[in-house]
């Protein structure tokens, strides 16, 4: 087996990468251009605020994080190509459907539908990435497809406005066989239509095939996942808290950026969304480019090497964030953000790297399931909570609430990442020390 993946040309490598990062770009366009649709959705359907949440938060995420972990379940032991290609058809669907919907639970509907299909994507996607790119490079392949985090965002929010606006001015208002429509229903379909061809993009890329350890079979069941994980505690515990609670400062960011910006520098939606999209699109693929470089460095390539790029990544993101939401000058701000934006998604590079290193091949599925939903639950699911909180109950009455309130919670986990961050590198420096890269293996045998 390791004869034949040394053979294997780095073009074919890189097919398999470029073909998963534009679909999860399309996934991220998919999942985040419904923002943009709120207003005319909630005119059309007379929905409520709460309504509104409930479309574009809770149904997507709810449905994403229950069907994560069969996700990584899928991805261990069925084709995963197949497992791609029917998550972008589903979801393609899905999305298309919104041209149809007569009522705002046929939305909602769609909406958990979409989350759900989009979850199959990720584990199968990374496991992938394990088995077929070559070591000495894997660091920038997965570097790169944490960039579709990004570039789908930056995308979903430079496209879809003028799109929808195009649509607008166009004057159609109705579709053939489906009768008169809204033009943000008009979007939404002609972006489901796109989605569906893109669901063989996947097969553009050959099937790597499997690395298979001896004895390993039945540690592929969640519980011998889990008891592989406690096992190696010392190592995952910390990669996991250094994950989420970066997760945290990320998605907390994401969530409430926008509404803060436009509170204090009293700039348009559209203007931040603009902005924002560009550096998405620009800062946030270069950092993630320099970050895989430094990990794939031969002096870098370490277990302790990779750990070393975040600490540094969470001291950076940390202070900066902090910063940007105290800041008073608009123009300094954007250059900020730009930083922020260069280091954000960098911590899912590093964790995703050390996975890919450390973990079996036969389980890199389930493991990483493990990690997208804890920051769902934690990152996505509780950050915005616990900063609207804060800003209520410990900031109340003054103007800059949200903003202290956001500098708060990024001060704290930041603080509980950098200390797992440190954790990590002692651990992992403490193996290389002692010349045995292979230490976790030791202990499959006792996780089945």
């Amino acid at each position: 087996m390791e004869e034949d993946r040394n053979r294997r040309p780095v073009s074919r490598q890189w097919v398999l990468v470029a073909c998963l990062t534009v679909i999860s770009m399309l996934a991220q366009i998919d999942k985040n251009v419904l923002v943009l649709m709120a207003g005319p959705i909630q005119r059309d359907f007379a929905a409520s605020d709460v309504q509104i949440s409930l479309l574009i938060g809770a149904a997507f995420a709810v449905s994403n994080i229950v069907i994560g972990l069969p996700a990584g379940w899928l991805a261990d032991r069925f084709n995963r190509r197949i497992v791609i290609a029917l998550g972008v058809a589903v979801w393609s669907l899905a999305v298309a459907s919104n041209a149809i919907a007569s009522a705002f639970v046929a939305l909602l509907v769609a909406r958990i539908i979409v989350g759900g299909a989009e979850a199959l994507i990720p584990p199968s996607s990374y496991s992938l990435i394990r088995d077929g790119v070559d070591e000495q490079r894997r660091a920038r392949a997965l570097s790169v497809y944490t960039m579709s985090l990004m570039l789908g965002t930056g995308l979903s929010l430079v496209l879809g406005g003028p799109l929808l606006g195009a649509i607008q001015l166009s004057g159609i208002r109705s579709m053939p066989f489906v009768g008169a429509v809204s033009p943000w229903q008009i979007t939404l379909f002609l972006i489901g239509v796109v989605g569906l061809p893109m669901s063989l993009l996947i097969f553009l890329a050959k099937e790597p095939g499997r690395q298979h350890e001896s004895g390993l079979a039945a540690s592929r069941s969640l519980s011998g996942v889990a008891r592989y994980l406690v096992a190696n505690r010392a190592i995952f515990a910390p990669l996991f808290i250094f994950a989420v609670f970066n997760a945290m400062i990320t998605f907390g960011l994401g969530s409430w950026m926008p509404t803060m910006t436009a509170r204090r520098f009293h700039l348009g939606l559209r203007e931040i969304g603009l902005m924002q999209g560009g550096l998405l699109l620009t800062m946030g693929p270069l950092g993630l480019w320099l970050a895989g470089m430094a990990m794939d460095l031969k002096e870098g390539r370490s277990l302790s090497g990779v750990a070393l790029v975040g600490v540094f990544v969470t001291i950076a993101v940390t202070m900066l964030t902090v910063t940007m939401c105290l800041i008073d000058s608009v123009t300094a701000f954007w250059v900020v953000d730009a930083m922020v934006v260069l280091f954000s998604w960098t911590f899912m590079a590093v964790t995703s790297t050390v996975v890919a290193k450390v973990v079996p091949a036969s389980i890199v599925g389930a493991v990483m399931a493990i990690v997208l939903v804890l920051n769902g639950l934690i990152g996505q699911g509780g950050s915005p909570t616990v900063i609207a909180l804060v800003s209520q109950h410990v900031f109340a009455g003054s103007a800059d609430a949200l903003p202290r309130a956001m500098a708060l919670v990024f001060a704290v986990a930041g603080a509980v990442a950098f200390f797992a961050a440190v954790a990590l590198y002692r651990h992992v420096g403490r193996r290389d020390l002692a010349g045995d890269p292979v230490a976790l293996a030791v202990h499959i045998g006792d996780a089945r």
